[in-house]
């Protein structure tokens, strides 16, 4: 990833000595001639070109540098009035705001990071930086270099766009969008990564397809299953042991050394016992694993991925998970996974991802259906799915593969299904309708076995049951119908109705008793109002969405006000 160059705008030093401290990293786009950086030059002490203190400046910063990737601007500029641009209100407490709008006017796709919060501005002052889709607010992050150092690598890959590949469908929703950028930008980091989502939104795999193939890493993608594991096994097999650590241990690396140079994925994090928290934490902190039974330490270097669906804020308020250790996993740079019921206009490419994986798997799946192409006399074993609507007409058959067709109908309610097990009940149906499908095609194409039939039945079931030859009744090279198997819309039906058991509506929580009940309906609307912010990643389009009817965007400053009055804050 190239090192993006930052332009500081502040008329103090503070952000800068921080940044210069902290974030080295980075190039920076100063109005010195001489070449940096910037601590290791010999006349550092007093030098006043480090970064641009006024609007001048930042035009003088400009025409030196026409690559700055990222401008860091303060909002509150204590100058004298010759010094501040003209506009409405106190100058200098707004100033930011009136050289953010001289940037717009130059460069209006240059990424501006603001370091402030949606709480210090008014809502009139808002409105138009909630339409910047280059802008970023700090919010508190603002003191913090490592998370001034994610938001400006995050504000890079927004303008860059996502990269290509990795084998992950990620869709069209906003929030996946948003989520793949982040993804693929904490994924070059050297920071744990926290994934949040209910069960079957895909967590395993964003680690493996997303955030190890984009880390670089050379060593391996190593998964465990926390959940799966008994509580007194977890450390040993996360660590590893020595040969009589406790009756029946050998002498064994754990994962966190299988993954050495590679990405250790921990799934289920919140069901770590309180003893293993401990030796997670001084894994995490001082790079290094000691086996059970052992005193010599072992260097590591691993990308930690952690998953979880519970709330792991509570489980520290109740004192089963360490809060030194949700702190070290970094939980201001986690990432949400949305649940499918909110990526409606998905699930059908979801689906057709799901079913050509399942059929380019080697496996009896795969066997089945190459013994249906050369059954069907098909020239390939591609399978795709096609999806109807409205106007459309039904497919034609292909030399190359298989075509499974989903009827108009069916594709409506896969859109409407409220899929409780998120994209995994997805695959699962999916793979059903086409196995099922699958093999009702190929009892219609092959015929009995021989063993059941005499001789003469056998000759004449091979007649009967054989597919059309090419140009027999179908015109001349016109491949046979047995290209497109229907997936049948009652099956689909069927499979809808009895596959997932619907999980348990999200409750309100523990309710601390108050003096009036205006005061539990506002911690009910307060603690509805967290959980959307977090599900939806802070988009108040989308919250207003699933809040209110009508203009979801008209809606979002309303929801946004709402918001604040009820004393949450923003994320920048």
């Amino acid at each position: 990833m190239r090192r993006p160059k930052l332009l500081v705008v502040d008329d103090e030093d503070r952000y800068v000595e921080l940044l210069h401290a902290r974030l080295r990293e980075a190039r920076y786009a100063t109005r010195c001639e001489l070449p940096g950086p910037c601590w290791e030059c010999e006349v550092r002490e007093g030098c006043t070109l480090t970064h641009a203190h006024d609007w001048a400046e930042v035009e003088q910063a400009l025409a030196r540098h026409d690559d700055v990737d990222v401008v860091l601007l303060d909002l509150r500029f204590d100058l004298p009035r010759s010094r501040l641009l003209p506009m409405e209100g106190d100058a200098r407490a707004r100033q930011g705001l009136a050289i953010l709008a001289r940037l717009r006017a130059r460069r209006p796709s240059l990424p501006v990071v603001l370091m402030t919060s949606a709480d210090d501005l008014d809502l009139d002052e808002l409105a138009p930086l909630d339409a910047d889709e280059h802008l970023t607010l700090a919010g508190e992050d603002a003191y913090d270099a490592r998370a001034l150092g994610l938001l400006v690598a995050r504000a890079v890959a927004r303008r860059e766009g996502p990269t290509e590949g990795g084998g992950y469908v990620w869709g069209a929703s906003p929030a996946m969008q948003r989520l793949r950028r982040d993804a693929e930008v904490l994924a070059r980091t050297s920071l744990p990564t926290l994934l949040r989502g209910e069960p079957g939104t895909g967590k395993s795999a964003l680690a493996e397809r997303v955030i190890h193939a984009a880390s670089g890493r050379a060593g391996r993608f190593v998964a465990v299953d926390l959940g799966a594991l008994p509580p007194s096994l977890a450390a040993a097999e996360l660590f590893g042991t020595a040969r009589g650590a406790f009756s029946g241990a050998l002498d064994r690396p754990g994962r966190f050394e299988e993954a050495q140079g590679g990405t250790l994925f921990l799934d289920e994090i919140g069901e770590l016992s309180l003893e293993a928290q401990a030796l997670l934490l001084h894994a995490l902190q001082e790079r290094q694993v000691v086996r059970l039974g052992e005193n010599r330490p072992r260097a590591v270097d691993v990308k930690l991925v952690a998953a979880t669906n519970v709330d792991l804020d509570a489980r520290v308020a109740a004192g089963t998970f360490r809060r030194d250790l949700l702190a070290r996993l970094n939980p201001a740079a986690q990432l949400t996974l949305p649940p499918l019921r909110e990526r409606r206009d998905d699930v059908l490419t979801l689906a057709s991802a799901a079913l050509e994986r399942l059929f380019a798997r080697p496996g009896p799946d795969r066997s089945l259906l190459e013994d249906y192409a050369r059954a069907a006399g098909l020239e390939g074993a591609h399978a795709r799915l096609v999806a109807l609507s409205k106007g459309d007409r039904a497919p034609t058959a292909s030399r190359d593969g298989v075509t499974f067709v989903l009827s108009r109908a069916s594709a409506q309610l896969l859109r409407e299904h409220g899929w409780p097990g998120n994209v995994r009940e997805l695959e699962l149906l999916v793979g059903n309708a086409a196995l099922l499908s699958l093999a009702d095609a190929m009892a219609a194409l092959v015929p009995p076995t021989r063993s059941s039939l005499g001789a003469s039945a056998a000759r004449d079931a091979d007649l009967t049951r054989r597919p059309p030859r090419m140009g027999s009744g179908l015109g001349a090279g016109e491949p046979p119908l047995g290209g497109v198997i229907p997936l049948p819309a009652r099956l689909v039906r069927d499979l809808v109705s009895r596959g997932w058991p619907a999980a348990a509506a999200q409750g309100p929580g523990e309710l601390t008793p108050r003096a009036q009940l205006r005061d539990v309906a506002r911690d009910l609307e307060r603690a509805l109002f967290e959980r959307l912010y977090a599900e939806t990643d802070g988009d108040f389009e989308a919250m207003a969405a699933r809040l209110l009817d009508g203009d979801a965007t008209a809606n979002a400053r309303r929801v946004r006000l709402r918001f604040n009055q009820l004393g949450l804050k923003v994320r920048g």
